[in-house]
């Protein structure tokens, strides 16, 4: 409140709660869920929360917690700061200001609250599984993919509702933390080596992300192809997901032979119009409650907050 009195107009602050000061870059999954309990709580004393995060891995925090805290009854508004408070350019009080608004809003969820543009005009809330940091440092830098926001919001408080979104709950916030950490995020690229899995493999490793090219390709028809490798690991009841490194789009396992080698015989899950990152967290959540590969398959292939839309729509890009 000493640095952004405007908070005192908007909201009742109740509590300051700090489970752990790091850099965001050194947190871990254990760490998302002391931050979902935490939330849960404060859900469950009747309060919003405003979480406060570092940028570099907040996106991954936003879909960790989507996933772990369940029949939200206030708003979770996840923001960042990404220049420096003591900065002119800062862009953190805005964001704190148009999160305290969505924070007493209707818009129930975990979402990401950050700036709309490079100016302080307005704000972009974001679904917590469709954030992500496209940028170093613009104020701007998070972006929906795959997605539109779920609103713009101004400092002010006016509020223009852009999607679809699910209201707040009634009862009690319910959080279930069980994740597997031993998921490997994986980049193919021209001449990989599919040898690279099996590193994993032999560290106790339970489940691959493998970024692909285009709609999900991997390298197949080479001295070292990765369809046959993918196919050795899923039939050993070790799950492997394909994202793509385009991020906008999704996967598509119809279209040329080497895709379907790869989803029909090999047997990888396709990931949907999820881009990588969400893709490793709901894994993760998958193997911390499922065994069988089919019921993992399900699990992933279906929609459960938001990290997948039935159909691409082209305003979504770039936007």
């Amino acid at each position: 409140l000493h640095n952004v009195p405007e908070l005192g107009d908007i909201i009742n602050l109740k509590k300051i709660v700090s489970p752990f000061s790091k850099m965001s870059e050194d947190i871990d999954p254990e760490d998302w869920g002391v931050i979902a309990t935490a939330c849960a709580k404060e859900l469950n004393a009747g309060r919003a929360v405003i979480l406060s995060h570092g940028t570099d891995t907040l996106h991954y925090t936003s879909a960790a917690l989507s996933f772990m805290i369940k029949k939200l009854t206030k708003p979770v508004a996840v923001i960042g700061s990404q220049r420096s408070s003591d900065r002119g350019s800062s862009d953190a009080g805005m964001n704190i200001i148009c999160a305290a608004h969505a924070a007493i809003g209707k818009i129930a969820g975990v979402n990401v609250c950050m700036h709309g543009n490079m100016s302080d005009d307005y704000c972009l809330l974001i679904r917590g599984t469709r954030a992500r940091k496209m940028h170093t440092s613009r104020r701007d830098a998070f972006r929906p993919i795959n997605d539109l926001p779920l609103a713009k919001i101004w400092p002010d408080g006016k509020t223009e509702v852009l999607s679809s979104h699910v209201p707040v709950a009634e009862g009690k916030a319910e959080v279930d933390t069980r994740f597997q950490s031993k998921i490997a995020l994986v980049k193919v690229f021209p001449g990989s080596d599919p040898g690279v899995l099996d590193y994993y493999l032999d560290n106790g490793y339970k489940g691959f992300v493998v970024e692909g090219t285009g709609l999900g390709h991997v390298p197949t028809k080479t001295k070292k192809p990765w369809t046959s490798r993918i196919k050795s690991i899923v039939s050993s009841g070790i799950p492997v997901v394909i994202t793509s490194q385009t991020l906008y789009g999704r996967i598509n396992p119809h279209v040329y032979s080497n895709l379907r080698e790869l989803y029909h015989e090999a047997k990888a899950i396709p990931g949907e119009d999820m881009f990588a990152e969400v893709a490793y967290v709901k894994l993760g959540i998958a193997l911390g409650h499922l065994k069988k590969m089919e019921d993992i398959r399900t699990f992933m292939k279906t929609n459960l907050v938001g990290e997948i839309n039935p159909r691409s729509l082209p305003e979504t890009f770039l936007y």
